[in-house]
């Protein structure tokens, strides 16, 4: 009698103590609930240095338009599809939460604002060191009767970004041979045929492929397919070359034998000389309106 007695109150213990456990879990749940049905648009996405750009040239943009319909499940538009995307909310501990795609920290929640970090996971663990980015959205009603601005106003980047992406040009334009020093534009380099022998296309992602990585690919590794006509001999050769911030070209990477480094390197310096500079008009890449020096691909092929 005293054992069953025992084992029921056990029992009860243990149900009341999962009981509280589950009801401390929800309790650190924020929920979507008070701000279902509400339009909110992301305004700024930076890294926690307050910045929107980073030493490589990659630009944090806010392009999010997010609906929560209910506490698991929000719309958010696509830029791709010029539609808003259902998806289901999913929660994993605390303020963690992943959907459209994405592992996010809910900050602050609010009816007029939303501010997330972006979390990085991996294996299961948030790796803190890299879930630096952070997300500001202000609800449509904020920004029309509070704010009373528009949503590209606030979407500008700010004087710290200004000022940095001065100081790292400043950098970059100072050691136009050095690849560590060059950072991607955010408006690539233009290489303009100015003669009919010479034909350019830079390189396009279709859509399967921009599935694939992120949208940023494009401007931080661009790339040039480019044939001359009437070339000394054929010739096929993909290099990387450096173009400063006046539009001049240095010769950047290639891949060779050891014992062909040297003259292979001559031949590249050539075609740069008598091919690209002649027979081109290059505009260098800018950031924010700056020219600085940057990194670009070039596959180009000669035919005699």
């Amino acid at each position: 009698m005293i054992i069953s007695c025992l084992v029921t109150f056990l029992s009860c213990s243990d149900s009341s103590e999962k009981n509280t456990e589950e009801k401390e879990f929800n309790s650190n749940r924020p929920s979507f609930t008070p701000i279902t049905g509400i339009d909110f648009f992301e305004v700024r996405r930076s890294f926690d240095n307050g910045l929107a750009f980073d030493t490589l040239g990659f630009e944090q943009e806010p392009i999010w338009h997010v609906n929560f319909i209910s506490n698991d499940s929000v719309k958010i538009f696509s830029p791709d599809s010029n539609k808003m995307l259902h998806y289901s909310i999913y929660h994993d501990r605390d303020s963690f939460f992943h959907f459209g795609r994405e592992w996010f920290r809910v900050r602050s929640l609010a009816k007029d604002s939303l501010l997330l970090q972006r979390l990085t996971v991996v294996n299961k663990h948030v790796k803190e060191a890299r879930s630096n980015v952070y997300m500001k959205l202000y609800s449509a009603s904020y920004l029309r009767d509070s704010l009373r601005t528009s949503i590209d106003e606030l979407r500008k980047p700010r004087p710290n970004d200004t000022a940095f992406i001065k100081w790292r040009a400043g950098v970059a334009n100072a050691n136009p041979t050095v690849i560590d020093s060059a950072f991607a534009a955010r408006k690539p380099v233009e290489l303009v045929p100015k003669n009919p022998n010479i034909k350019v296309k830079r390189r396009t992602f279709s859509e399967s492929e921009r599935l694939e990585q992120s949208a940023a690919y494009e401007y931080m590794y661009p790339e040039y397919d480019i044939v001359i006509n009437k070339a000394y001999k054929d010739f096929y050769y993909p290099f990387s070359v450096l173009v400063d911030g006046n539009g001049d070209v240095h010769l950047g990477k290639f891949v060779t034998s050891e014992e062909f480094v040297e003259s292979r390197q001559r031949v590249l310096n050539g075609i740069i000389d008598v091919y690209l500079k002649k027979l081109l008009t290059i505009k260098p890449g800018t950031t924010l309106g700056i020219p600085h020096t940057s990194l670009i691909m070039l596959r180009v092929r000669g035919v005699e």
